[in-house]
């Protein structure tokens, strides 16, 4: 059996070496190495997989967050709901453009934000709402988008751990990709993402024109033609090396979430009998693509002792998240209320190792260690 990883980019590199390595020579040959055709070719192509009528790709996913809460026009004060349970770039992008987040508990099941708070938490001062589509799996967005509608307010989708997932948008039982159904969509292509680069890299989708070409201004310095400068913006660009990697791994993306899930279905049957955990649960109006595969240990669970054990059987995890956001020292000054979900659940995750060039050995592996811990 091969040695476990928790992500294994090289071995899947070492799998496409052959037409990676043509492709990154190629762009270092043409000597176009930010922006150009290679960047655009990407875009493109992306644009039409979302089927999305703009994509404008950035340097990573934390400025895609900026970039979009940029793009309308919000002033310092205003308030934007964001999940507690959340990679820091999330609230991050709020708080360095002056704006403030205002946290959300999520589902205990889920860990997406819990929709039901949402009307709770707004006031005259809400302009914006970014749901976290997390470990792979969309937010309630007809719940989100009702409530949006209601109070007008814009929605960001951080889509950044669910690219090429689907959730339902109406009645019916029509799907979209996360990160379309909103004004805006973010991702990052950080490389243990679902769709990741060789480095760091980003993007943000909208259908409306006029947000695109803010957001492409935003992302270039504020310019539309070379020195003419239209608005204050950011040195924000993906590069061509980048582009032309995730070129080539763009049309594998949903094969490699399909195994994913396989792994995952694999995860379910084996454990979910064991009643010391709780397996991941997958909602009926979104697709899942286990960009993490989390499972919560029951409180009589030492978590460090399990994980220890399972190091000792050369099996890694990882702990998304050990602290809730509310809890770190830079954002408790926006607390007003108990989020007591968050915090349980921050208590008792524990994510297993899940990615496309796991072996079904090295899954049975890790299910037969588990089952027999607590024995």
């Amino acid at each position: 059996m091969k040695k476990i990883h928790m992500v294994d980019v090289v071995s899947q590199y070492e799998r496409y070496s052959s037409q990676i390595n043509k492709k990154v020579l190629d762009v270092i040959k043409s000597g176009c190495y930010i922006k150009g055709s290679e960047v655009e070719k990407f875009e493109k192509s992306l644009s039409t997989y979302l089927n999305s009528k703009h994509v404008i790709s950035c340097a990573n996913g934390t400025d895609a967050l900026s970039i979009a809460l940029m793009s309308l026009n919000l002033n310092a004060g205003d308030e934007v709901l964001v999940p507690t349970f959340t990679f820091v770039s999330t609230v991050e992008a709020v708080c360095l453009l002056g704006l403030k987040p205002v946290f959300l508990d999520i589902n205990p099941k889920t860990f997406l934000l819990d929709h039901k708070m949402v009307e709770t938490k707004i006031s005259h001062k809400t302009k914006a709402i970014i749901p976290v589509h997390l470990f792979g799996q969309c937010c309630d967005m007809q719940s989100i988008i009702s409530i949006a509608k209601k109070f007008q307010l814009f929605i960001i989708e951080d889509a950044a751990q669910s690219l090429g997932s689907k959730c339902l948008y109406n009645s019916t039982l029509n799907k979209k990709f996360s990160g379309t159904l909103g004004h805006i969509g973010i991702t990052s292509f950080y490389p243990s993402n679902n769709l990741g680069c060789f480095g760091d890299g980003g993007a943000l989708f909208t259908q409306n024109k006029e947000l695109a070409d803010k957001i492409y201004l935003l992302a270039n310095h504020g310019q539309k033609e070379r020195y003419i400068y239209d608005t204050i913006g950011l040195n924000s660009r993906l590069d061509a090396l980048q582009a032309a990697v995730l070129s080539f791994k763009l049309p594998l993306l949903d094969s490699f979430n399909k195994l994913r899930q396989k792994i995952a279905q694999q995860y379910n049957t084996r454990l979910k009998s064991l009643s010391w955990l709780t397996v991941p649960i997958t909602i009926n109006s979104s697709d899942h693509i286990y960009h993490q595969y989390s499972i919560i240990l029951d409180s009589q669970i030492n978590r460090l002792d399990f994980q220890n054990y399972l190091s000792e059987n050369g099996i890694p995890t990882m702990i998304y998240y050990p602290k809730p956001l509310h809890k770190q020292r830079p954002y408790m000054h926006f607390v007003t209320n108990q989020l007591p979900i968050a915090e349980m659940i921050c208590e008792n995750i524990i994510s297993l190792p899940i990615h496309p060039e796991m072996e079904n050995d090295q899954v049975q592996f890790i299910c037969d260690k588990i089952q027999k811990y607590n024995n």
